[in-house]
């Protein structure tokens, strides 16, 4: 009688990866236990990302808006960082994002489940307070949230401001040829005046970035988290150290410079933590309902 012939197959983990400063790093235990509580992220190539911190009723617009102008098959996602925060103007009460709305991913770090901005900023123990204070290191968060947007949805997309609303279509943005696709914001009024991307709206085209080694954020280059009020590396806002990447990835990495993009949205202005009145919020979508108003 032959002998019948067994193979055994081995069962092999795959490490999961992200990618910080363009090079890949295994996650955390605890990350990786986050990240089995996501919800399923967007596969498709026309994304939209944003980040809500305390403007429902703004960011609900926002996706209206989206849909209003030619989105409604756009994939939506939110990462709701939303918190009590306070700051040198005041206390702002956390509100988060609870809309049930059809086509709309809401990432939940209310409390800090995929980021832990306590644990994140004491990683920088000579950070520099002086400006941060006032918006409670919104920016340094506000950037190491879109890197972590990079790593959710790997395909790329479209970044729309938490307070801010579309007046046109923005179909025309999704473009593989560029590595970004947004507006220069070439004077800052900050002492440095480093410019940037306007992060307000910006098609980032993450595939083409990573593979050029760039990433959104580098704490060498993200505001505050350096020792010392003037040091260069604490002046670099939102998208600034993308922009000087992009810049200096020429000519692999091009980005399309649209001069008229501030037409295509509107901008509440500092939604988040310096105009946090609820009735003002209210006031200027009603100023502003047939941009969003299905």
């Amino acid at each position: 009688m032959a002998k019948k012939e067994t193979t055994t197959k081995k069962k092999t983990t795959a490490k999961k990866t992200k990618v910080m400063n363009g090079d890949p790093a295994v996650l955390t235990p605890s990350e990786e236990k986050n990240a089995a509580k996501l919800p399923p992220m967007p596969k498709g190539d026309r994304v939209v990302a944003m980040i809500h911190f305390n403007t429902p009723e703004i960011t609900e617009a926002a996706v209206k808006s989206i849909r209003k102008h030619g989105g409604e098959r756009y994939e939506i996602v939110i990462f709701d960082n939303s918190a009590d925060s306070t700051t040198t103007l005041g206390t702002n009460k956390a509100r988060p994002f609870t809309a049930k709305l059809p086509g709309v991913t809401v990432i939940d770090n209310t409390k800090g489940q995929v980021i832990d901005f306590d644990k994140f900023l004491a990683e920088y123990p000579d950070r520099e307070p002086y400006w941060a204070m006032l918006s409670n290191f919104g920016s340094a968060k506000h950037i190491r949230t879109v890197q972590e947007l990079w790593r959710l949805i790997p395909q790329g997309f479209v970044l729309l401001e938490g307070d801010a609303i579309l007046t046109k279509p923005i179909d025309w943005m999704w473009r593989e040829e560029f590595a970004t696709v947004g507006k220069i914001q070439w004077h800052t009024n900050n002492p440095i005046d480093i410019p940037r991307y306007y992060p307000f709206l910006l098609y980032m085209n993450v595939p083409k970035l990573v593979a050029k080694g760039v990433s959104f954020f580098d704490p060498k280059r993200c505001w505050a988290l350096q020792k010392g009020e003037m040091a260069r590396g604490n002046w670099y806002d939102t998208a600034a150290s993308l922009l000087e990447d992009v810049i200096n990835g020429k000519p692999e990495l091009v980005g399309w410079n649209v001069k008229e993009l501030d037409t295509y949205f509107l901008h509440y202005h500092g939604g988040s933590w310096r105009q946090c009145d609820v009735e003002n919020q209210k006031r200027w979508l009603k100023l502003n309902e047939r941009h969003w108003k299905l």
